[in-house]
């Protein structure tokens, strides 16, 4: 029997030429899905592989053990399929990966398209979410006896979790109020809400020359502002339990006690980036090395010893850093292990992660201009906006991104790479800070947006506007 094979051809070659005397009839499957194998998502996206295999030859459903026959007892290195949030795909077919790209076509249902090669021949396969499994067909044509046949191969696929190909055993997804942190963090950290208050780099009297100070937040409005250090920036504000913790002036690591006026120094020395976890304070020194210390500010230990930027624990297994000596590249750090991969090609600075994808921008074509560019952290690929835009700052939410060519310009993820062509009118408002709740923005010019600033009575901003989310 000649087979024509239109889909799985390079991967599930038969090799064999064998009678239907045995492929009438279904045979029954009563394997039974413990609940570990059982699928925790019902998604297209992840990582599955093929439990097993059902094949109708001709109309007629072949029976289990013929089934084995042609692909072996374990099913699982038959198949594998990899579906990504961006679109991308990989399909292994007894150990041959191909690239394929998936698309929705209707609930549930969806189309997998070859690439490379496959591509030319327009082939394809389809896929049905049912319950907790993934089917994947194809459908395959041959000649018999001069006739053309048809066989039908469904894959009926169990879920593994998704599988990043940037780095080995990544699974990390940020809840918003660490989508919030992350961009805090980039934002420099200059304000941080806790308990009603706000801790910040305000209540100066000029612009540009702040104060570390506390004060009520009251609708639109912070009041009863106390000053906790005098003519002191502060940067790298955070709270954990309980505390507040900063950088004043980029010469020390402070912490207050939220309610309180009592600032406590813990460490002293060249700092910056800091982010306090579980594990430790976390920051880099005078020499742009990654370090930590103890909640009481000894004990110092270097963790990278090369000049980094923007180093931030997504978790506690994996850091995010630009690496300074490799092109100012983002890289993937495993904490666990040491291993270390970069994951960008270009200048990559501002990396914030939300869902699947680590936002950042690199350099345009002015001072001010930058192209937004984006990877996904599971299936790698990397992508720039087409355009630079006059952007200043911008800010990554978990329902979408935040620019500020001129008042703030919201961009929905699927126009990520849209901000050169949105325009707003008004004065330069940069965002610094939000929870959610309310904006923190920096802002030159009288303030059109209403809300009254930190160190004046009049509506003019002399540093940093209090916004409250409508």
């Amino acid at each position: 029997m000649k087979r024509k094979r239109k889909i799985l051809a390079a991967a599930l070659v038969l090799g064999m030429c064998f009678t239907f005397a045995g492929c009438g009839g279904g045979g029954k499957d009563n394997g039974k899905t413990s609940d570990k194998e059982k699928a925790k998502e019902t998604t297209i996206i992840g990582s599955w592989e093929c439990e097993d295999i059902e094949v109708t030859d001709n109309g007629k459903k072949m029976k289990k053990d013929s089934v084995k026959t042609i692909f072996g007892e374990d099913f699982s290195k038959v198949l594998k399929f990899s579906a990504y949030s961006d679109g991308a795909a990989y399909i292994t077919m007894m150990d041959d990966e191909n690239g394929a790209a998936w698309t929705k076509t209707k609930a549930k249902s969806y189309k997998i398209s070859l690439s490379g090669a496959q591509e030319k021949e327009g082939e394809s396969m389809t896929a049905k979410l049912d319950g907790k499994k993934l089917i994947i067909r194809s459908e395959d044509t041959y000649q018999s006896d001069g006739k053309d046949m048809t066989m039908e191969m469904k894959f009926i696929m169990k879920y593994l979790g998704k599988k990043s190909r940037v780095m080995d055993e990544w699974d990390v997804t940020l809840s918003d109020d660490e989508v919030y942190a992350m961009s805090n963090f980039v934002a420099e950290g200059r304000f941080v809400a806790a308990d009603g208050l706000l801790y910040g780099d305000y209540g100066g009297k000029k612009w540009g020359k702040g104060a570390f100070t506390v004060g009520k937040i009251n609708g639109s409005k912070v009041e009863n502002q106390k000053v906790l250090a005098k003519d002191a920036k502060s940067s790298g504000l955070t709270v954990y339990d309980g505390a507040v913790y900063g950088i004043l002036d980029q010469e020390k690591i402070i912490k207050a006690e939220v309610g309180k006026t009592k600032v406590e120094t813990l460490y002293t020395g060249t700092c910056e980036y800091l982010q306090v976890t579980k594990d430790g304070i976390f920051f880099t020194d005078e020499k742009n090395h990654y370090c930590r210390i103890d909640f009481d500010g000894k004990n110092k230990k270097t963790i990278l010893e090369k000049k980094t930027f923007f180093p931030y624990r997504v978790s506690s297994k994996f850091l995010i850093y630009q690496d300074d000596e490799d092109g100012e590249t983002l890289h993937v750090y495993n904490l666990k292990n040491g291993k270390d991969k970069k994951i960008s090609d270009v200048k990559s600075y501002g990396p914030m992660l939300c869902g699947d994808f680590l936002y950042f921008y690199t350099p345009g074509s002015g001072e001010d201009m930058k192209y937004i560019c984006r990877i996904d952290m599971y299936s790698g690929r990397q992508d720039k906006a087409e355009k630079d835009a006059f952007l200043y700052d911008f800010y990554v939410t978990p329902k979408n991104l935040v620019g500020a060519p001129g008042g703030f310009v919201f961009a929905k993820f699927s126009e990520w790479d849209k901000f050169a062509e949105k325009n707003s009118a008004g004065f330069k408002f940069y965002p610094m800070y939000s929870d959610g709740e309310i904006w923190i923005t920096k802002s030159s010019g009288e303030n059109f947006m209403g809300p009254r600033q930190f160190g004046s009575d009049d509506e003019k901003s002399i540093g940093y506007s209090y916004v409250k989310k409508k």
